[in-house]
């Protein structure tokens, strides 16, 4: 068991993903968090060596200095347990790290780049087709991690969007319980 990141080992951790950050790379700490419940979720195990590359955009960054890199990689391999750890000790309240914003009518919360790394944590593990009521389950992540679905989203109204927020965390929790049999 590895200790949970601090705040400052967070920030540390998302200027890393934004320093060596890419166009195809997780660059911030709500996408990290999303693909990591993927992970954690999964009903196969995927290595480090396996999804390194994955967030770094296709192939692990060329470090400026050898702190940088042992940086990177240590609270990456932290974060990952932390969010496996979060589920498993009590998926009940089990949060997604969503980022938040302020709209016209105050605080928003912003579920896309959480579920784009949920999605991309489906798509390292392959995750073969799920039975109908998981399926379900995973369109409710889907609808907001997806570029097919920008279209929908945009005919989709403000407080429509929050009225996801619920079915969203819902959704995580249901597909970690049902790879991880504790319904």
């Amino acid at each position: 068991m590895l200790p949970a990141l601090s705040e400052k080992e967070l920030d540390r951790l998302e200027d890393l993903l934004i320093t060596y950050g890419n166009d195809y790379s997780v660059l911030n700490l709500a996408e990290l968090n999303g693909f990591f419940t993927a992970l954690a979720s999964s009903p196969v195990t995927v290595t480090p060596e396996q999804w390194l590359p994955v967030v770094a955009g296709g192939k692990v960054p060329k470090f400026k200095k050898p702190a940088h890199e042992e940086a990177y990689t240590a609270l990456m391999l932290r974060y990952a347990s932390q969010v496996a750890e979060e589920l498993g000790d009590d998926v009940d309240h089990f949060e997604p790290v969503f980022e938040e914003s302020e709209g016209e009518e105050g605080s928003v919360i912003i579920m896309e780049e959480w579920c784009f790394g949920y999605m991309r944590g489906t798509q390292v593990a392959g995750w073969a087709e799920l039975p109908p009521e998981q399926d379900q389950l995973l369109k409710a992540i889907s609808l907001h991690g997806l570029e097919d679905n920008f279209e929908l989203l945009d005919q989709m109204s403000e407080a429509d969007i929050q009225a996801c927020v619920p079915q969203v965390v819902e959704a995580a929790r249901g597909l970690f319980r049902y790879f991880n049999k504790l319904h």
